[in-house]
């Protein structure tokens, strides 16, 4: 059994590549990981025909800045939506739907998740990897965790449907991520709220129906934030898309909300609790599973791959001095600075994956904060690496759009994003150690009370 890209040295995970699916592998795990199973297999299977399929359109969706209405009610009853989603939505708001590969919910885990993230940024077009899906991915969550029965089923079953978008507007021109200075508020009137101020950089927003909105609906500081439904087809709401230097089609948007009516009835969780479902469900602290901060790691990881993938291939075809490029050792000594960077961050990547799929959520609360953190820093600042030597082995045609290098120019211009978005790598360094010396805190604490019964 053999899947995608065998001819090129490290395109694949060592899981997927035909080094490890040996006539030696059981049955009960084909693959000689002791992570994967058989499921994964089927999901990853899935994966790659899916976005096989998407592939030569990608470049052209980009250029427009969009990808077909269509793809999201595919997507929809692929069960890609949902899957996208953490938590994964309850088999009543499910509704029949089925997860992807025909996967029970039961059967879902983190390692699901990431095989999902990496194929999907097999693309190389990361705005387009994000217009399918991201604004729900993210704007969802607080739904699905917060919301009542009827708010589920008014708002939550269209988008598993396909039929409608969320996006998620935490983010304001002033304050950036810093959640406690948010500064658009929610008044109180009758039967509602007044919503009035605005938000930035808002991924999806520009196609999306509703907004899972941050407001201000108390005091300055923390305890004054609550999270709201906005229709942002109601009067009031304006949308314009931001021109940034990449992931075009992802829809990153500017949105004004002026005195924008908001019924009782779209208020999220309790009023006052939106920095704690912030914190919690926007993966700003929060670390189970298929969080911001993971797939962003992911994501940068299988880039950097697509970079090697691309450098590979055409320095065996192209030739220089009557040689082929690959022969000259200092682009074999480029490559296998990728494969090392690379096979090292996803092993990184396949232990915390494991690790949260077997520790208690308020032991990985804890505890792997800060390795996510630092495993985000690492995956993007391989990607700056592998992409720089990867344009460099390309030449000419990696400074062009389209065509042989189109993948990797275009990764050039995505991949500050990866740097900045989730946390800058300035930020994400110092949790990390600062989240380390915590846990170490704590356990030498525990050990020094043990030791005084």
């Amino acid at each position: 059994m053999s899947f995608g890209n065998t001819s090129t040295p490290f395109a694949e995970p060592a899981w997927e590549s035909s080094l490890h699916f040996t006539p030696y592998a059981s049955y009960t795990n084909p693959t000689s990981s002791p992570y994967y199973s058989e499921k994964h297999v089927k999901l990853r299977a899935f994966m790659r025909q899916h976005i096989e399929r998407l592939m030569p359109n990608a470049a052209e969706w980009e250029q427009l800045g969009q990808v077909p209405e269509a793809l999201a009610t595919e997507r929809a009853k692929a069960g890609l939506t949902a899957a996208s989603i953490y938590p994964l939505p309850g088999a009543q708001d499910l509704d029949g739907i089925k997860l992807p590969a025909g996967l029970e919910r039961s059967e879902w885990d983190p390692f699901c998740d990431l095989i999902m993230s990496d194929e999907g940024a097999r693309l190389g077009y990361l705005g387009v990897a994000w217009a399918l899906g991201g604004g729900n991915a993210i704007g969802a969550p607080p739904l699905v965790a917060y919301g009542t029965t009827a708010q589920r089923q008014k708002f939550l079953r269209p988008i598993l449907r396909g039929e409608k978008r969320i996006c998620l507007g935490v983010t304001e021109a002033s304050g950036g991520s810093d959640v406690a200075a948010i500064k658009t508020t929610a008044t109180r009137v009758e039967g509602g709220w007044r919503v009035t101020g605005s938000k930035k950089w808002i991924t999806n927003a520009i196609f999306s129906d509703y907004m899972m909105t941050a407001v201000r609906t108390g005091d300055e500081g923390n305890k004054g934030l609550s999270f709201m439904i906005i229709d942002l087809h109601a009067d009031g709401v304006t949308k314009r898309s931001i021109e940034n230097t990449g992931v075009k089609a992802s829809g990153s948007s500017y949105v004004e909300l002026d005195e924008v009516f908001v019924p009782d009835f779209n208020l999220i969780g309790k009023e006052g609790d939106g920095f704690r479902m912030v914190m919690v469900m926007v993966n700003f602290l929060h670390v189970k599973c298929f969080t911001e901060r993971f797939l962003l790691a992911v994501q940068a990881n299988r880039m950097s791959r697509v970079c090697l993938e691309d450098a590979y291939e055409y320095a065996t075809k192209r030739h220089t001095f009557g040689k082929p490029l690959i022969s000259s050792p200092i682009i074999r000594a480029k490559i296998s600075d990728m494969a090392l960077i690379i096979t090292a961050n996803h092993s990184w990547i396949e232990a915390l994956a494991f690790q949260l799929s077997v520790l208690p959520k308020v032991v990985a609360d804890v505890e792997l904060t800060g390795q996510a953190a630092l495993l985000k820093v690492a995956c993007t600042r391989g990607l700056e690496r592998c992409n720089r030597e990867a344009l460099q082995i390309l030449g000419g045609i990696g400074y062009q759009r389209g065509g042989i290098g189109g993948r990797v120019e275009q990764i050039s211009r995505d991949l500050r994003v990866m740097c900045i978005g989730g946390g800058s790598d300035e930020i994400m360094s110092s949790l990390g150690l600062r989240q380390a010396e915590a846990v170490i805190s704590k356990n030498e604490q525990r050990l020094s009370f043990k030791a005084k019964l």
